[in-house]
Formats: structure tokens, sequence, C-alpha cells
């Protein structure tokens, strides 16, 4: 089940324990196999969307003298400790496989690495991330629905020795998402965070091409070990690929 509450941008985070509650209610009724519900808020006439008020600055803080100035990290510390993400319990790697234009074969390339890695005794699973376009269940010749744990916590579908989620799990192969972004990113959040993984060495990632809101969420998110970007050799197919690039390395 899939739905979205619209609430005024200015309470968006007071409205978080709502759309928690109707959550767990929807995945309470019988026969429920999942709930995904996202926030969302509606543009003024204007065409800017109302602000999310955000946290006051904090006072600045004084600069240390010199003797006192802490010590520079080591070099080869992972760039993930710094910046505060936060992980997904029981996953020691998330990689990231993107595209800056559809049909390049990005999808295959997510597989066959999946594929390679759990072909030299890692546990891998694979995030379908492409909302609108899964392509998952075909690669990977997966039917059916995912159990839940407790009607809360999605179990992953598995074949070929991958743990697998998608959205083409949860809906019919005709069924087209017509979502804004909000919902993108609440669902893929779902995705990576409410389904029971396990212990995995690597999570694979297949991102939806160019660089939109399920890329921001990844990138803003989670720590990532890598990104591969996949693209064919030609001039515009190579100009969009430079593009995720550069967002994956800010």
């Amino acid at each position: 089940v899939f739905f979205s509450i619209t609430v005024p941008a200015a309470r968006a985070q007071e409205m978080e324990p709502l759309r928690a509650a109707a959550e767990r209610v929807v995945k309470a009724i019988p026969g429920v196999a999942g709930a995904v519900v996202a926030l969302t808020a509606e543009k003024k006439g204007g065409g800017m969307e109302a602000p999310v008020p955000s946290r006051p600055a904090p006072r600045p803080v004084p600069p240390a003298p010199p003797a006192a100035a802490a010590p520079r990290a080591a070099p080869h510390a992972p760039a993930s400790h710094s910046s505060g993400k936060r992980g997904v319990p029981g996953i020691e790697a998330i990689i990231a496989v993107a595209s800056g234009k559809g049909g390049v074969g990005k999808s295959t390339t997510a597989v066959n690495i999946a594929l390679g890695l759990a072909a030299n005794g890692l546990r891998v699973g694979v995030l379908d991330a492409d909302i609108y376009g899964p392509s998952m269940p075909r690669l990977l010749n997966i039917h059916g629905r995912p159990q839940t744990v407790d009607g809360k916590i999605l179990k992953p579908m598995e074949n070929y020795g991958l743990k697998v989620m998608s959205m083409g799990f949860l809906v019919d192969e005709e069924t087209p998402m017509i979502w804004r972004g909000p919902m993108v990113m609440s669902a893929l959040t779902q995705m990576l965070r409410e389904v029971e993984w396990g212990r995995l060495d690597v999570l694979v990632v297949d991102m939806p091409p160019g660089t939109g809101d399920a890329q921001l969420t990844m990138a803003q998110q989670v720590p990532l070990a890598g990104a591969v970007i996949v693209s064919t050799p030609q001039d515009l197919a190579l100009i969009d690929a430079r593009k995720g690039l550069n967002m994956f390395k800010k």
C-alpha cells in the first residue's frame, strides 16, 4: 500500500509522528504485506515551495590557539566516518551503480557486479533504487511479493545467492509509479532501512539514471564505499556520465 499525506511545508517535521502512526495502522490491516507513507507539501502559487523551518544556527565557536589545534585525521580514514552519515546495520559496504542516461546497461552491470562478488564468497544484496522503472525482478527472475516480519519489516527476495529488494516486488509490472520527489525519497529510505537485510558484506544499489531525488537520497544519507558510473562511448552519454560522477564526488 502506498499513499501520501499532504501537509503544510512549514510543519513537515512536526507531522513526522503522524506519518509513522498512519504507516503502522495500515501495516496492521489484515492482508497488507507492507506500507509506504510519505509526507508531501503543495507548492505556493508563486512556484516556490514553502521552506521547512530549520534548526537555529549554532553560535560561532572562537578558534582555538595554534598550539591547541586538533591533529589532522589519518589520511586513510574512511570519509564516511567524518561525514556523520548513518550506515545501515549489518551492511559493511554500499556501492552505487549509476548512469547519466537510461538504456546504457546500468542495471545489467549492477547485477553482474553483485553476482561476481557473490561468486567470490561475499554476502551480497541488491537494492533496486529505480522506483519508476525497476528492473531487478526481471533480470534476476524473481516473482511474488516479499513477506514481512511482524507486519513492519520486509524480508528481501532471494535468487542466485543474492538478497534483493525492489519496488517491482510491491506493485504490478504494468502499474506506473506517478510519484513526486518526497514519495520517492521516502520509499527509497524505507527499502534501505526497513528491510531485513541481515549481515551483508556488500549492498549493490542500482540507481535510476540521472541526478535526481533518489541519487541525492543515497549520496546524502548513507556512507558510500564507492560508485560505478556506466556509460556508452558517445559524447552525449559521456557528458551526462561526468555529471553523475561529479555529484558523487561532492
